[in-house]
């Protein structure tokens, strides 16, 4: 695609178009939408009452307790409980996306969209651990630093033992791995547990209330970075923040991810519209997290280059002041954190566990049964050790050519970050879930293109109902029913929608009246836009124009410098 080409498909985007607030019937929909998905979180907390329904503690807290521990005996209905709350917020999901869909003439506002992640969020904030256990991991390191053992040399169960509260709770697959987080993360585990001591259930429901200021500053960050691209920031923020696996995994599993997300891409719009050095900072908080955000600071160093003028000696020069505060952060917080720089041996951790999301590691396992079935014998682990490097290579050099394609100004930065690292997650030797939200979370803000958005919808709802709520292994049988309970309900909720004329449309009619608007008397004052607010100013009005009101800024005007235009 050449420069010109982007800027005519930059300009053909509905970011020059102002959506007008819902209508009353528009406004009905959304309002069922929010009960139903609501509903479906309570029904997600309810099965995390069990081991089918949650990655619960072990024992589990509520076994012996009238009522509540009910379904901690009976593991099916928890599971259907669980796997029916999943399908309604899911199907919510997708039909709430159609208010919120890039051009549409009437569509929500961000408060809309926030007041609705809060409600579907809040549920899940008092329930275990949800689709994996990886968050005792956490509490066992933040025990680890406090009893003075560095995690990057050996496990938690190797050094705490089996009696201590967080260890016993670890995934027997990491019970005997170091920790591949980095020094920030350490240090923020080691306050959780040091705040909380060894009561399990305060130090989990702490560690999500951190994780928790991940999620805010997606929330915070996705609307400005879609405005830097000159795109809608409210579709940005139905695909990325709303998301599912925002809901199911930095929520209710309190991934680490929340904090590396939110800094990352934070960090960008703190770098681009405010400070070089604050925003680098902020970025490298979450390489400090996991080493996996550090791609973002590649594509700012082109960001702030093209925008310097889009010569070579401009591109040193950035990547030289983001190299040296990314450097000076970095080491400070390794300092602090006193164990040095083992995470980095530790990176390939977990790809001992074979993943079968992972291109690499599903064709290295095929390849190895092949072989057992032609009598060659089993050499899957050997595939493996060659597949697996392989398509890391192949993942990293398309992230390398989409960087040149940026430099090139034949991409924009923040698609390119998103398109570079969902190459680099498709061809990694291990997948979770969650991981998708590496690359959904910038190609949300950065792009209407309906090839990658509905590529993101679709393996948002996929990622949604591949892994148990509990995160470990369930009878096959007991899945079957599980899913069955839950596609009765779903549908059944999909056809009383329908029937009651409650299913929103993409495209409605542009001419449909707003029967609020139409009793309103001629001298009654019009309703108040809940998230009306003024763009921030800029050193740039020429380019820029004036400051607009939020619903003009809803629609993808840009208060800030907009980055096809500075560029």
């Amino acid at each position: 695609m050449t420069t010109e080409g982007t800027a005519a498909s930059l300009a053909a985007q509905p970011s020059a178009a102002v959506a007008a607030p819902l209508n009353k019937l528009e406004r009905r929909q959304l309002s069922r939408l929010r009960r139903w998905g609501t509903v479906g979180a309570l029904l997600l907390m309810l099965g995390s009452a069990s081991s089918y329904g949650a990655a619960t503690p072990i024992p589990n807290p509520v076994d012996g307790l009238r009522i509540v521990g009910l379904l901690s005996r009976i593991g099916p209905p928890a599971l259907a409980c669980s796997y029916a709350g999943i399908g309604l917020i899911v199907m919510c999901w997708v039909l709430i996306g159609r208010l919120a869909a890039p051009g549409r003439v009437r569509r929500l506002s961000r408060s809309q969209l926030s007041h609705t992640l809060a409600m579907w969020a809040v549920p899940l904030l008092v329930t275990p651990a949800l689709f994996s256990r990886d968050v005792y991991s956490y509490l066992a390191i933040g025990s680890m630093m406090n009893n003075g053992f560095n995690p990057y040399e050996a496990g938690p169960y190797d050094t705490l033992g089996d009696a201590d509260p967080f260890a016993h709770q670890v995934d027997v697959r990491w019970q005997h791995t170091a920790s591949p987080y980095g020094p920030v993360y350490l240090l923020i585990a080691q306050a959780v547990v040091r705040v909380t001591g060894e009561n399990l259930i305060a130090a989990t429901l702490l560690q999500r209330l951190v994780e928790l200021v991940g999620v805010a500053l997606i929330v915070w960050a996705l609307p400005r970075l879609a405005r830097i691209c000159g795109f809608d920031p409210v579709a940005a923020l139905w695909l990325g923040a709303l998301n599912p696996l925002v809901l199911f995994h930095l929520i209710g599993g309190g991934h680490n991810e929340a904090l590396m997300l939110g800094a990352m891409l934070a960090g960008m719009v703190i770098a681009w519209e405010r400070s070089l050095i604050a925003g680098v900072v902020v970025i490298t908080l979450g390489v400090g997290v996991k080493a996996t955000a550090g791609m973002a600071l590649a594509f700012l160093v082109i960001m702030l280059a093209l925008r310097a003028g889009g010569r070579w000696r401009d591109l040193i020069r950035c990547g030289a002041q983001v190299g040296a505060v990314a450097v000076v952060t970095f080491a400070t917080f390794t300092a602090l954190a006193g164990v040095g720089f083992g995470w980095v041996a530790a990176l390939g951790a977990p790809g001992s566990v074979r993943s079968f999301l992972s291109g690499s590691t599903s064709l290295g396992v095929g390849a190895g049964q092949v072989g057992v079935l032609l009598g060659l014998g089993d050499h899957t682990q050997a595939i493996l050790d060659v597949m697996q490097p392989v398509g890391t290579l192949i993942g990293s050099a398309i992230a390398l050519i989409i960087m040149w394609q940026c430099w090139q100004r034949r991409i924009n930065p923040i698609l390119g970050l998103g398109m570079a690292m969902g190459a680099f997650v498709l061809l990694a030797p291990v997948i979770q879930p969650w991981y998708l939200l590496w690359a959904a979370l910038p190609l949300a803000a950065a792009t209407a293109d309906t090839r990658y958005r509905k590529a993101t919808i679709w393996l948002t709802v996929l990622f949604s109902v591949t892994i148990m709520p509990n995160g470990a292994t369930i009878p096959v049988w007991v899945i079957v029913q599980a899913v069955v309970v839950a596609a009765v309900v779903v549908g059944a909720t999909y056809l009383l929608l329908r029937r009651a004329g409650l299913l929103p449309q993409t495209q409605p009619a542009p001419d449909e009246p707003d029967v609020a608007a139409l009793d309103r008397a001629p001298t009654d004052p019009a309703p108040i836009d809940d998230t009306a607010t003024v763009s921030p100013a800029t050193s740039s009005p020429a380019v820029n124009g004036p400051a607009t009101n939020d619903t003009a800024d809803d629609a993808g005007s840009t208060g800030s410098a907009a980055y096809p235009r500075s560029l």
